[in-house]
């Protein structure tokens, strides 16, 4: 496995547990949001700058980001939400433009 698969399964790991333990609908789209960026986004892109980012690379990187931003604005692969749309819509920048 290469570092980047390791450091997305983490990622994803991470935000999992973040969502299920955050799955209230009492609390807010940002306050998810604001918590994954603090917890789980330095899991992702620690030492990223020594990354040779392929364009597959980014792919993964950008699916594995927008899956745990869909499943926080409750949004399924079904509603036919763009990624943009969802990224907008939660007024975050994608995670690629952060490496």
């Amino acid at each position: 496995m290469t570092k980047i698969t390791v450091k997305i399964s983490k990622f994803l790991q991470v935000t999992g547990i973040i969502n299920r333990t955050l799955k209230s609908s009492q609390i807010q789209k940002n306050t998810v949001v604001k918590i994954c960026n603090t917890l789980a986004l330095p899991t992702l892109i620690y030492k990223c700058e020594i990354w040779a980012i392929r364009e597959t690379d980014k792919s993964r990187i950008t699916s594995a980001d927008v899956k745990i931003m869909r499943i926080t604005a409750k949004y399924t692969w079904q509603d036919y939400k763009t990624n943009e749309d969802i990224l907008s819509e939660l007024k975050i920048n994608p995670v690629v433009k952060k490496i």
